[in-house]
C-alpha cells in the first residue's frame, strides 16, 4: 500500500503537472524510448541533458551550503560526465545561473522536488538504453535509482523543510527549475532523427 504523499508534495506535483508532462514530451527525453535510438541520438540527449541538469545540481547544493542545511543529495552530475566521457566526447561546461539570486528555503524545496523527482523514471529509462543500444552502453546517470521508501522520505523532508505558509513560494521554486531546464535542452539538443515513441511520465508528476 502507498503512503500518501505529503500536503506539499501534492501541491507541488498538481501545480507542476504541466510541466513535467511538456518536459517529458521533449525530443531530448523521449528519444532515449524510441525503438530506433541510435549511439549517435543518445550523445545528442546525453550532451544537452548536461548542461540542464548541472545548473539544477549545482543550484541546490549552493543553497543548501548558503542555507547551513544538512540534507544530503546525490551528486548524478560526475556519473552523466562519465557516461559522455565514455562515449568519447567531453561534456560542455555550464554558466553557473547568471542573474539568479539567492532563494529562500521554500524556493529550495521546489527545486529539490524536482532534482529529486527526476531520478524517478532512471529505471525505465537504463532498462530501454540496455535493449536498444545493448548492455555495454553507459548509462550511470539514469541507473541512480531511488531504493524503496527513499522518495517518501524525501517528500517528507521537503515537507518539513518548506516554513509553514510559504508553499506557494515552493510552488514558484518548482515551476522555475522546470522551466531553466527545459530552456537548457531547447538551447543545446541537437535533434538526430529517430522514430517518436510513446511518452513515459519519468518525474515527480507520479501519483503517490
Amino acid at each position: 500500500m502507498n503512503t500518501p504523499a505529503p500536503p506539499l508534495a501534492r501541491q507541488l506535483r498538481d501545480a507542476t503537472r504541466d510541466a513535467h508532462r511538456d518536459l517529458d514530451h521533449h525530443p531530448a527525453l523521449q528519444c532515449l524510448l524510441a525503438t530506433t535510438l541510435t549511439r549517435e541520438a543518445y550523445v545528442a540527449s546525453l550532451l544537452a541533458l548536461y548542461p540542464a541538469h548541472a545548473a539544477l545540481e549545482h543550484r541546490v547544493c549552493r543553497e543548501i551550503a548558503r542555507l547551513g542545511l544538512s540534507l544530503q543529495v546525490p551528486r548524478r552530475l560526475p556519473h552523466l560526465a562519465d557516461d559522455i566521457e565514455t562515449l568519447g566526447l567531453a561534456p560542455e561546461a555550464s554558466a553557473s545561473d547568471p542573474g539568479h539570486p539567492p532563494g529562500s528555503l521554500a524556493t529550495l524545496a521546489g527545486e529539490l522536488y524536482v532534482l529529486e523527482g527526476s531520478r524517478l523514471g532512471g529505471r525505465v529509462i537504463a532498462e530501454r538504453l540496455r535493449r536498444t543500444l545493448g548492455p555495454d552502453v553507459p548509462h550511470a546517470f539514469f541507473s541512480l535509482d531511488m531504493a524503496p521508501g527513499e522518495w517518501q522520505r524525501r517528500l517528507a523532508e521537503l515537507e518539513a523543510l518548506c516554513p509553514p505558509g510559504n508553499q506557494d513560494a515552493a510552488v514558484v521554486g518548482a515551476r522555475e527549475a522546470f522551466v531553466r531546464f527545459r530552456h537548457q535542452l531547447d538551447t543545446r539538443f541537437r535533434a538526430i532523427p529517430t522514430h517518436p515513441a510513446p511518452a513515459v511520465e519519468t518525474g515527480p508528476a507520479v501519483d503517490l
